[in-house]
């Protein structure tokens, strides 16, 4: 007769009645805060982090609500909090370094954005990233910040990654890189310093990408062909069979999508 070893891991998470009851506790609350996110209304804005697939962007334009999960991943959740904390630590250190070559976004969108007028920005409550919004087109973004490097301005992109998949890049993620085409489109930049972060170790790697000059207007015709489908109701193509955003973990309108086929 073959014995099963009995897995004791579970028990380990907790030495008593008191200590089970705290942690279910801390458990179910956090996993309401997470899911209670999922029940702000949608923003009818373009949004340059899913900018390469036009679905997104047309659902959010028409403000359809993301597909809410029957439970709560905290992993994900968590994944998000130290890679908030990993930016303001990289921000911190920029920042003080840097001195007046650390740049004020809202201060520069003034005096170097055409229809700056469109445009409102919000700090951080520590003044290290900046939310931008535009009226026209509808374009809501945080900004990790602008620096002055050699006289030039350029934009700071910072991602953190598992040191897996940090330590394979020799270039830009893709996605990343039609985020930041949106970011430069609308500040009137043409060149991202990528900061890539590793959770695990605290690796960086840094890689300098330049777009073209009619980066903007391809990037506004764009949005206005989506803003034109969001009017009429037709829906865009999604990506790709097989792309690796098309995914339930990954895509918040996955389930709403199938509705219109892939």
């Amino acid at each position: 007769m073959a014995f099963q070893s009995w897995n004791t891991q579970h028990l380990a998470r907790f030495n008593s009645a008191d200590s089970s009851e705290f942690l279910d506790f801390y458990e179910g609350a956090r996993d309401a805060k997470i899911l209670s996110e999922f029940d702000n209304p949608s923003r009818k804005t373009f949004a340059p982090s899913s900018f390469r697939c036009q679905r997104i962007q047309w659902f959010r334009l028409r403000g359809v609500q993301p597909d809410k999960p029957k439970t709560a991943d905290s992993v994900l959740d968590f994944t998000a909090v130290v890679g908030t904390a990993l930016h303001k630590m990289i921000q911190e250190i920029l920042k003080e370094s840097l001195k007046e070559d650390w740049i004020d976004v809202a201060q520069y969108i003034k005096d170097n954005v055409l229809n700056s007028d469109k445009y409102e920005t919000e700090d951080s409550s520590d003044s290290l990233e900046t939310l931008v919004s535009v009226s026209d087109p509808p374009v809501s973004f945080a900004c990790d910040g602008i620096i002055r490097w050699k006289g030039e301005y350029i934009l700071l992109e910072i991602k953190s990654s598992e040191f897996a998949s940090w330590s394979e890049l020799t270039d830009p993620k893709p996605q990343h890189v039609d985020q930041t085409k949106c970011y430069c489109a609308m500040l009137n930049l043409n060149r991202v310093f990528f900061v890539y972060i590793d959770r695990q170790y605290g690796g960086v790697k840094c890689y300098d990408v330049r777009y073209p000059a009619d980066n903007t207007q391809k990037i506004l015709t764009e949005m206005r062909e989506i803003e034109e489908l969001a009017e009429y109701r037709i829906c865009p193509e999604p990506l790709p069979k097989g792309d690796s955003w098309c995914t339930e973990s990954h895509c918040k309108y996955y389930k709403k999508c199938a509705e219109y086929g892939r």
